[in-house]
């Protein structure tokens, strides 16, 4: 299997918008990731694990300011999570925000997502605060967001997972 990532473009909107709705309870709409992605510093990526290349399956969006970077969202269908993709992207768009004057990155991540947790403590992100009562879901639930952070460039040989 082969990991295809490109830069996602304008055009891209409504591709990442229905990436996002099958991801995330609270989906963000394609006119929400045309502004994301005309504002400066963001950095946009879409990416596919099929040989060959075929419609995109996960995407990462960045915000870079100064020099720091936020991951906006992460996104992976369900067929292909756990493959490796969202790390690609993750490494992908760190190199990227790097090139363009980053030294931090930062994110948010409910408290319950354990995958997300992992993918980003695997790849030397470090918890540096909790956002309390942050998420609401669907069904009322109310969950903590925990605030990650990681130095850029991101040690790539600690940030690959073991195996692939």
């Amino acid at each position: 299997m082969t990991t295809h990532i490109r830069a996602a473009k304008i055009d891209d909107a409504g591709r990442l918008a229905s990436i996002h709705c099958t991801c995330f309870e609270e989906a963000w709409s394609e006119e929400a990731f045309r502004r994301l992605l005309d504002s400066p510093g963001a950095i946009a990526l879409l990416g596919c694990n099929t040989e060959p290349e075929t419609e995109s399956q996960a995407f990462i969006l960045v915000q870079v300011a100064a020099d720091q970077c936020e991951i906006l969202s992460l996104g992976t269908t369900s067929p292909v999570r756990r493959k490796g993709l969202a790390r690609a992207l993750l490494i992908a768009a760190a190199k990227e925000a790097h090139r363009f004057g980053a030294h931090e990155m930062f994110l948010e991540v409910a408290d319950d997502n354990h995958a997300a947790l992992a993918l980003y403590a695997s790849a030397g992100f470090a918890v540096v605060g909790r956002r309390a009562k942050y998420y609401r879901r669907a069904d009322k639930t109310v969950l903590d967001a925990m605030m990650l952070r990681a130095t850029l460039p991101l040690d790539y040989k600690l940030a690959r997972r073991p195996g692939a």
